[in-house]
């Protein structure tokens, strides 16, 4: 068999491969929604380091504050406001807070977490290697003497309830990158890699985060749909019906506990409950839930979901004549 051959035959199986993966794989409904268990207002204080390498807990105190202000359902209070406000009420401001203290900060800015931890260790290695700097049919023809940098934060991070003072959680991290570079090369520092590896552990605190204080779902209205696998695929997504038609909300628990409670509403133009459904619901359930639009007047309605007595989503849908 020679290679042409044998490329067919790699891409043959690859397609067949593909294929198969996207018949057992079931496509989430088209929105998102998260909702908090409790609260979640954070503020994130400072880290203290005990590694050789200087200002690397700001820069992973600055990257866990960007994640989590991206992260829905989490509100996030202004670094740079609570140091400010911790400088003038002369409170702890090195990362060592007591429970008296992370109560009076959570007084002080109405926030319900407070994030902290300490950098333990960074360790950065170069190490010889080498590099590919040619191939020819997938395989490497010329290599270059190279050189392989790279960087490890080993880190903890705490979460305390700021109305209490208890550290609710407390997580080794870590986080690492690397690179390599021809030895003929100049290489710039490990400040690129330290930054890397400082996301790595804000990605990670904050799953986290959301995991243990907020349940997400994936839902959508539809026209149409069919049965894959353990799930529903929506076909035709919608806000807008006929009457006569049959208006179908798919609903994927991505993120739950077993045994949630799940209730959805289906109301009327001025309010009034047409159908409500109370389901018990485990994570990675699918569920459908119909309204038949026979005999429904036109106007504006509305389908809401509710995750153990918090409303999820309220989506709107209009009948039309």
């Amino acid at each position: 068999m020679n290679n042409a051959t044998g490329i067919l035959i790699a891409l043959a199986i690859g397609v067949v491969l593909v294929a198969t993966l996207l018949f057992l794989v079931v496509p989430e409904p088209s929105q998102r929604a998260v909702v908090a268990t409790e609260r979640l207002d954070v503020a994130v204080l400072a880290f203290r380091n005990s590694s050789t390498w200087t200002n690397v807990e700001e820069t992973v105190r600055g990257r866990i504050e960007t994640k989590l202000v991206n992260t829905p359902g989490v509100s996030v209070f202004s670094r740079a406001q609570l140091d400010a406000l911790l400088m003038e009420q002369a409170l702890g401001s090195s990362g060592m807070i007591d429970p008296t203290t992370a109560v009076e900060i959570g007084r002080l800015t109405g926030v319900t977490k407070l994030i902290t931890g300490a950098i333990y260790a960074v360790d950065t290695q170069s190490e010889e290697t080498t590099m590919c700097t040619a191939w020819k049919n997938g395989n490497c023809t010329e290599t270059v003497p190279a050189i392989r940098y790279s960087v490890r934060i080993s880190a903890q991070i705490e979460v305390i309830d700021a109305r209490t003072g208890r550290i609710e959680q407390s997580r080794d991290i870590t986080g690492s990158d690397s690179a390599t570079a021809p030895t003929s090369s100049t290489f710039g520092g490990f400040d690129s890699l330290l930054a890397a590896a400082a996301s790595q552990i804000a990605d990670r605190a904050a799953s986290n985060l959301v995991s243990t204080y907020t349940r997400e779902l994936r839902y959508g209205l539809y026209h149409e749909y069919e049965t894959k696998q353990n799930g529903y695929v929506g076909h035709g997504t919608s806000s807008r019906y006929e009457v006569g038609e049959t208006a179908h909300l798919i609903v994927h628990f991505t993120r739950i506990r077993n045994h949630d409670l799940f209730d959805v509403v289906w109301l009327a133009p001025d309010g009034s409950v047409l159908e409500r459904v109370a389901d018990v619901v485990n994570e990675r359930d699918w569920r459908l839930y119909e309204l038949d639009l026979t005999r429904r007047s036109p106007g504006r309605y509305r389908v809401q979901g509710t995750l153990n007595g918090s409303v999820v989503f309220d989506e709107p849908f209009s009948i039309v004549p």
